[in-house]
């Protein structure tokens, strides 16, 4: 209706992005069965809007890690359109990883999860 990529997908992308990250590199388990590995919780979340973006340009998405604590993580990530090198939007959000049944936080990062994280972190 505006013309640009309304800014709550931006969440969407940055949500998409990282769960891609974390299924691929880091092990997590999304599938209803999963009753041992951490889940990863939104406690966080951010955007700084620089520019707009319009449909259909080519997007693209730069994802890197902030912070790793004991159960948590902070993800950062730009959004870019076309070959612009400014990003347009950039924001993230901060996991808590918890126990999929009782939904309290884990005392530690799986080994796994640790080496995707520091792969990203700076």
């Amino acid at each position: 209706m505006y013309a640009h990529i309304n800014n709550s997908i931006y969440y969407h992308y940055f949500d998409t992005i990282i769960n891609e990250y974390l299924i691929k590199k880091c092990g997590l388990d999304t599938s209803s069965e999963n009753k041992t590995k951490p889940i990863g919780l939104v406690v966080a979340s951010q955007a700084n809007f620089y520019a707009s973006a319009s449909y259909p340009n080519m997007i693209h998405a730069g994802l890197s890690i902030s912070k790793i604590g004991k159960s948590s993580v902070t993800y950062r990530v730009g959004i870019f359109e076309q070959e612009n090198p400014l990003a347009c939007v950039v924001g993230g959000f901060t996991h808590v990883f918890v126990d999929p049944v009782t939904r309290r936080p884990v005392k530690e990062l799986p080994k796994e999860f640790l080496e995707g994280f520091k792969e990203l972190l700076v």
